[in-house]
């Protein structure tokens, strides 16, 4: 039991022991490594060969992307190595330390920026601890959330595809100093997390030799390419599917009948709301001119459309309220709209039929109506003749005359009425004639009124009917011809 005891006692102190002298190895190594350690130094025994750089890049997410400002925010690190070598040391001397961390500051480290950063303080990167290993080689891997510059391409937005980069490259070593060579992996992707908005279509990293007119000598520069395509689903159930319906609704505005008094009220709403699409658009696209988005020149389309139709519909109605007293028609006029158009359009109209290549009136529908005339002139005349009864206060028996009817249509024998059926009081006028033919000649003017106004609202419906065929026609063609020439379509939903 006391062996035993003494075992374990031993032991733990062995293993205290143990760690004292790695403790002490590791800080003697720490005090060796920066006694003569110069940070600004180059880390090469020739000073006139260039420090090896190699530089990959870790994409973990795309943020956001600011088609208005045209940035994009990413989420990535940075991977940095090269060999210095006056960080060499064997493990074995100092109790087997394989690493050591340093913070930024205490060793050389490359001054490589973002070319194209639109971050307000320009290098975005955490200053993280660099990595050192027993044969001089030092990894360096900060992370940062890095804001770029990208050119917005949006001809096709919402069906876009952006191409940005990231250009990284040495701030004051040129070419003959420090030497910018592509990491194994390169542009690193597995890690990436997958964007509600945007899906990643392709990676690539180019390196560059540039020339400037300052200076003779060359600088490198590492190009990180990444080719990213918007999600359309959003987009297509939030502005796409809405416009269309609402722009579907000026066609249905053609089949209301003009005296529902709603006909311009709904087309001038309908375009409304599509002026409030366009605003938004507005606001998501940036300010260029260089081109219109696909999104805008859609919206343009239904706006043209709706402002067609709310000319179309105010022809409609100026032809719905015209009668013969204030405005004339025309032979060509009559000829087109109530003859051509109407067959064309297969259009009906009681009384008439569609008969070699116009609308000619029904001649049983005229015999019909003739009888039916015949049939109530006498009832018509009759009317009239009450009327002036009921009027007329009952004369005197002094005023009392024998009224005469005279029909001057026919040369028959003339008619006359009892005193009980008729009285005429009108002191200057003894006998009151009523004539058939002035009755029939104001019963024929109203019905040549009443047949001009119907030739005028049925003009207005054919308008209303041409237009509803015109205008379908347009806005189905012009929509399956703007979005057959986006480029893979198929691709973006």
């Amino acid at each position: 039991m006391r062996l035993r005891l003494w075992l374990l006692i031993a032991n733990i102190f062995g293993i205290f022991q143990t760690f004292q002298v790695y403790g002490l190895a590791e800080g003697d190594l720490y005090d060796k490594i920066l006694a003569d350690y110069e940070p600004l130094e180059r880390p090469v025994a020739n000073s006139s060969e260039p420090v090896l750089v190699r530089m990959g890049v870790v994409l973990q997410q795309i943020v956001d992307v600011d088609e208005k400002n045209q940035v994009v925010d990413v989420n990535a690190w940075l991977k940095f190595s090269w060999i210095d070598y006056s960080l060499n040391w064997d493990p074995e001397e100092y109790g087997g330390v394989s690493d050591l961390r340093f913070r930024k500051g205490q060793l050389w480290s490359p001054d490589v920026l973002m070319y194209n950063s639109a971050d307000p303080q320009f290098d975005s990167s955490y200053p993280s601890h660099l990595l050192v290993y027993p044969n001089g080689l030092v990894n360096w891997i900060p992370p940062g959330l890095f804001r770029l510059s990208c050119k917005i391409q949006v001809v096709w937005f919402p069906f876009d595809v952006q191409e940005c980069f990231m250009k990284f490259g040495s701030w004051t070593f040129d070419g003959s100093k420090l030497n910018l060579e592509i990491d194994e992996n390169g542009f690193d992707v597995s890690n990436y997390m997958q964007n509600g908005e945007w899906t990643l279509e392709g990676t690539s990293v180019k390196r560059n030799i540039q020339y400037y007119q300052c200076c003779p000598e060359p600088y490198y520069d590492l190009v990180f390419t990444f080719i990213i395509r918007r999600r359309v689903l959003y987009y297509a159930f939030n502005l796409i599917l809405p416009c269309m319906l609402i722009t579907m609704l000026t066609l249905v505005g053609f089949t209301l009948p003009p005296d529902a008094g709603e006909k311009m009220s709904l087309q001038i709403t309908i375009m409304l709301s599509i002026c409030i699409f366009q605003n938004y658009v507005t606001e998501l696209s940036p300010p260029t001119s260089e081109a219109v988005p696909f999104l805008s020149a859609f919206f343009a389309v239904c706006m043209f459309t709706c402002a067609c139709c709310v000319t179309a519909t105010t022809l409609a109605l100026n032809f719905h309220h015209r009668n013969g007293k204030s405005h004339h028609m025309s032979n060509t006029f009559r000829l087109v709209m109530l003859e051509w158009l109407p067959w064309l359009l297969l259009m009906k109209r009681p009384g008439f039929i569609a008969r070699g290549g116009s609308m000619r009136r029904d001649e049983d529908s005229e015999e019909e109506a003739e009888e039916s005339e015949n049939r109530t002139e006498q009832q018509r005349i009759a009317e009239i003749l009450a009327h002036i009864s009921v009027e007329t206060p009952r004369p005197t028996p002094r005023m009392e005359r024998r009224v005469t009817i005279v029909d001057e249509a026919h040369d028959g024998p003339t008619r006359t009425t009892s005193p009980g059926h008729l009285w005429w009081n009108a002191p200057s006028r003894p006998n009151a004639i009523v004539s058939n033919k002035d009755i029939n000649k104001s019963i024929g003017e109203k019905e040549r009124a009443k047949k001009i106004e119907d030739d005028w609202k049925y003009s207005a419906m054919v308008v209303d009917r041409i237009c509803l065929l015109i205008f379908t026609i347009f806005l189905f063609g012009s929509t399956v011809a703007l979005f057959s020439s986006v480029p893979n379509l198929k691709r973006s939903f």
